[in-house]
């Protein structure tokens, strides 16, 4: 395991607490590395796709994920607010400019934190994109759906929201019921085959709250508002998309409308941590001399 340079926690004024390390060598490029979810916490896994002998890399965990609390807490927890954190946190470490490593969901993050302050981003990397545009959300819930009723009753939820109530269900069983058949469903595009005893095993009060904080997020349309797609044409974007991955192919062909994107494609679905995706990754971020 990587051993970080440091770390702590991070207080907002709104009650909660972020959690951050820092890695690579300190006086070099800044980056910010923004994890998948929402729900998701920060790997060290990320480092992989990295020189950190040319970057000083800060990782935090987003609000009520991983290591940060309220653990899982829906309150006081969106997207624009996300965002202020990232900004919260490059004035806490004093960077004039941060460059941006967003993965799935932190592409996204990644992109409307440029969108707001284009004055503090050097540049922005971004690995299996995903936009939550109305079209890809309304697509992503449809195909939802069916793979909950494709993998039978292992609960008595046939959509999102209802997984989102079992979820906080006073009932810990109920409450199982319902991650399992969420995660059953998320899996079963993948061709993951998965005995649900064993899942129900893995899945602990952490696994629950985090769910519950990505079906917050999907249940409230990612909160886009229209104003998140006034991008500014010139901005640049490199991408790092898999093939096979379709929402995040989808997303690519939204950015490319919106944005000036550098797209490298790979052979590759979603996983940002594919070995497709991370040789790509690390030739499309070369640390500066």
């Amino acid at each position: 395991m990587t051993r970080p340079l440091d770390g702590g926690y991070y207080p907002t004024d709104d009650g909660h607490l972020l959690y951050w390390e820092r890695h690579g060598t300190p006086g070099c490029e800044p980056l910010m590395v923004l994890q998948g979810g929402p729900g998701g916490r920060s790997s060290h896994r990320y480092l992989e796709l990295l020189d950190l002998q040319g970057f000083e890399v800060i990782m935090f965990d987003q609000r009520g994920c991983g290591r940060s609390t309220p653990e899982g807490d829906c309150q006081h927890n969106n997207t624009s607010l996300s965002v202020l954190d990232i900004e919260a946190l490059r004035e806490h470490f004093g960077f004039r400019r941060i460059s941006l490593l967003g993965v799935s969901w932190g592409s996204w993050l990644a992109v409307q934190y440029q969108r707001r302050y284009a004055h503090s981003v050097h540049r922005v990397l971004l690995a299996s994109v995903f936009v939550p545009c109305a079209a890809i959300v309304q697509a992503y819930d449809r195909d939802l759906c069916q793979w909950l009723a494709s993998v039978g009753p292992v609960s008595c939820a046939t959509n999102p929201r209802q997984i989102f109530d079992e979820l906080g269900h006073e009932t810990s069983n109920r409450q199982r019921q319902a991650a399992v058949h969420w995660l059953l469903a998320v899996l079963s595009p993948s061709g993951v085959v998965v005995c649900p005893s064993a899942l129900a095993r893995c899945v602990d009060e952490s696994v629950l709250r985090a769910l519950r904080l990505e079906l917050h997020f999907h249940l409230e349309g990612y909160f886009f508002k229209p104003a998140d797609a006034d991008l500014d044409p010139q901005a640049k974007v490199t991408v790092v998309q898999g093939l096979k991955d379709r929402y995040g192919m989808q997303s690519l062909r939204w950015l490319e409308l919106h944005l000036n994107v550098r797209a490298i494609m790979v052979e590759a679905g979603h996983n940002a941590l594919a070995p497709a995706i991370v040789k790509a990754m690390r030739r499309a971020l070369p640390a500066e001399k």
